[in-house]
């Protein structure tokens, strides 16, 4: 790859701080790679040991290790100074020892540095397990409790006129979560949303807000219970956070460890990531060189603490002591791409409600002519055909006509729930697709009819149990298949007598069901006996506690990938979701359902955090009545500036979809939409 100007520059700059604006596709990997070795090169006495380099997934970490083991080994073959040979064999050898990981992983390391710790609000030692199901814990018995503690006073619990108990439990924790990724103080939101009780009018409104103080407060007091010996993924950034402002010795001395430190994906950053490197690099004498590399138009993940201002206020911090570079020139996509793209984001003005930074990328050739039809194509829906067919019949008729491999076509979708509904219509037509990175196992169709057969099993005095459990793939609705089935299962006492993978392979080869679902469908039903296996042998569950776990999966919606199905090698269509595509890049990009609105949820939540006070203020839709609201007194007022960055990040998102694209995007939607609804559809399509 011939080196740019503006690459060469970011590869040889000397400054001791330097954000980079690195647009989509334009080698920022690369150019971190190379930066990487020209230091190596130039400083003897520096060591790939002495350098954090910071990925935001696991999946980058093994990608930038992957490309420096090969830089390495290449200057350690190709050199023919002894002095240069042996020493990029020692940095080849140092590789694995390195601190190139996620920020959990440095900040889990940096923890283990520091050693036992303890302070008014944090207690740690090293000694103590890392896991992500305690807040879960902590939530089930805050809420079975709080429940019991209001039956034996006999008050009336407000929440539960709303809602079910599960729906309850997830709402608390999806707040909390956010609490805390995104670096508030959880004391203070609790006593804001106390005193805000006291200004609702409505007694149902008040109780309401009240009951919320209630369980967040409880919720608190038990996590921090549980975190006696124990950590979740969001301790580790907010403990390193802390102890090094509350300790200026400590903070010296992990500066002394680095010489330097990258960080990749910066837009990405949360207010304890961005708090915890300016403590590190400050301008301390023995403080490291600071890289950063981002891109503000690809922050797509505010739900994981992600924010836009933290990296605002970064990217001011270094441009006062340090240097903002650029990288601009678009090497992944055609010129034709690459100039639709930036058509589309000039044509989208700044209103009131959303917002688009831009910096137009440049092409990688000059052209005196650009066909931008070439860029694009639309498929849209009629009353005679949806877009799942539409998809599927193009698809087919490229590969049949010998145009194209299946292999070219990546389907990227807003919501999990999409791509299967688009599989179903590929594998109708014959065509071999794999889904990628769905993180939505435990809510796919056969993995909660399993576990509504394995809970109809356990209750069978429960009609409502019972009835879900007929009603599943399993038996079709075919009452007798189901009660043959459990008079085996009671006759032998299965339940005691063996282990609930065991119960689950058990029910798949009685019912016959693999012999009428599709593969991937086979695949996640044999996972989750995996799972299951695994589980039991860890953990030494009962069929009962496998049972309560596994419900706990569902409610909670567990980022899990789907089954693997197809051998790497075999051509298939790619299926995935925009968010995991991020970093990727396909030779055609289709998108799907880009008539959609933006998700009641989103522009809606049913919580969300006054920014100004700090309350909670909730939108509640009745659980068995959808169209009967409730909601608190600050909750418009606060909604507004909550909306605004829900349609800036959907621009921003529809960017990195867009960006994925070598040669060419499809887009669907549909023939007939209203002008004025906000959505990708109308953002992208001329009048």
């Amino acid at each position: 790859m011939q080196l740019t100007d503006e690459q060469k520059n970011v590869i040889n700059s000397n400054q001791r701080k330097i954000l980079v604006k690195a647009g989509a596709g334009t080698g920022k990997t690369e150019v971190l790679t190379k930066r990487i070795i020209r230091i190596l090169e130039e400083n003897p006495n520096v060591s790939i040991k002495d350098m954090a380099i910071i990925t935001f997934t696991n999946k980058a970490t093994e990608e930038l290790q992957g490309r420096l083991k090969k830089a390495f080994y290449r200057k350690w073959k190709m050199e023919n100074d002894p002095t240069k040979k042996i020493r990029f064999r020692y940095e080849l050898e140092s590789l694995n020892l390195a601190q190139i990981s996620t920020i959990h992983m440095f900040c889990k390391n940096v923890l283990e540095m520091i050693g036992p710790y303890v302070s008014k609000e944090i207690i740690y030692s090293p000694a103590f397990n890392v896991k992500a199901d305690y807040l879960n814990d902590a939530i089930d018995e805050t809420i079975e409790n709080w429940i019991i503690e209001k039956s034996k006073n006999k008050k009336k619990i407000e929440h539960l006129k709303i809602m079910p108990v599960y729906n309850l439990k997830n709402m608390i924790k999806v707040i909390y979560s956010q609490i805390r990724t995104k670096g508030f103080d959880i004391d203070r939101v609790i006593n804001s949303t106390k005193r805000s009780a006291l200004l609702e009018m409505e007694s149902s409104k008040k109780n309401l807000k009240l009951e919320l103080y209630e369980i967040l407060s409880s919720v608190s007091l038990i996590h921090r219970k549980y975190k006696y010996d124990r950590l979740d993924v969001e301790d580790l950034l907010e403990y390193t956070s802390k102890i090094l402002r509350e300790r200026s010795d400590i903070a010296n001395d992990i500066r002394g460890r680095f010489k330097y430190i990258f960080i990749d994906e910066f837009q990405d950053t949360s207010n304890y990531q961005s708090e915890i490197f300016k403590i590190i690099c400050d301008d301390s004498d023995n403080s490291p060189n600071l890289f950063v590399v981002g891109d503000i138009k690809q922050s797509i993940y505010e739900f994981r603490g992600a924010d836009t201002n933290a990296y605002s206020r970064i990217e001011q911090w270094i441009a006062h002591n340090g240097s903002i570079l650029n990288l601009s020139i678009n090497w992944r996509s055609t010129p034709e791409v690459v100039h639709f793209v930036n058509d589309v984001f000039n044509r989208i003005e700044d209103n009131n409600k959303y917002h688009f930074k831009r910096d137009p990328l440049k092409a990688k050739e000059n052209r005196e002519v650009i066909e931008l039809q070439n860029a694009y194509e639309w498929l849209l829906e009629d009353v005679n055909s949806k877009q799942p067919q539409l998809i599927a019949d193009f698809i087919k008729n490229k590969i049949e006509n010998k145009e194209e491999t299946a292999e070219n076509f990546t389907i990227l979708t807003r919501k999990n729930y999409e791509l299967e509904v688009i599989a179903e219509e590929l594998n109708k037509k014959g065509i071999p697709f794999k889904i990628l990175d769905s993180g939505n196992f435990y809510n796919q169709k056969e993995i909660v009819d399993m576990y509504k057969v394995l809970n109809g099993l356990l209750n069978p005095g429960n009609q409502s149990a019972t009835q879900e459990a007929i009603n599943t793939i399993f038996f079709q609705n075919n009452d007798r298949n189901f009660n043959a089935l459990f008079d085996i299962i009671d006759k032998n006492q299965l339940i005691y007598n063996i282990t609930p993978s065991q119960i689950i392979d058990f029910i798949i080869q009685r019912t016959g069901v693999f012999s009428r679902c599709s593969s991937q469908i086979k695949s996640n039903l044999n996972k989750l006996k995996e799972i299951s296996r695994r589980l039991i042998k860890n953990e030494k569950l009962s069929l009962y506690q496998f049972i309560n776990w596994f419900a706990m999966m569902i409610s909670a919606k567990v980022d899990e990938p789907l089954a693997d199905t197809l051998n790497e090698n075999q051509s298939a269509v790619k299926l995935m979701t925009i968010h995991k595509s991020k970093g990727l890049e396909f030779p055609i990009v289709i998108l799907p359902n880009l008539d959609q609105s933006i998700s009641e949820s989103s522009l809606n939540p049913e919580i969300i955090i006054n920014p100004q006070s700090y309350s909670l203020e909730y939108y509640y839709r009745k659980y068995y009545d959808n169209n009967s609201i409730i909601k608190s007194s600050s909750y418009d007022e606060t909604i507004d500036s909550i909306q605004y960055n829900v349609y800036s990040e959907e621009l921003r998102v529809l960017y990195v979809a867009l960006t994925r694209a070598k040669r060419k995007i499809i887009m669907c939607g549909k023939n007939k939409l209203k002008k004025d609804k906000i959505c990708f559809q109308n953002w992208l399509k001329k009048d």
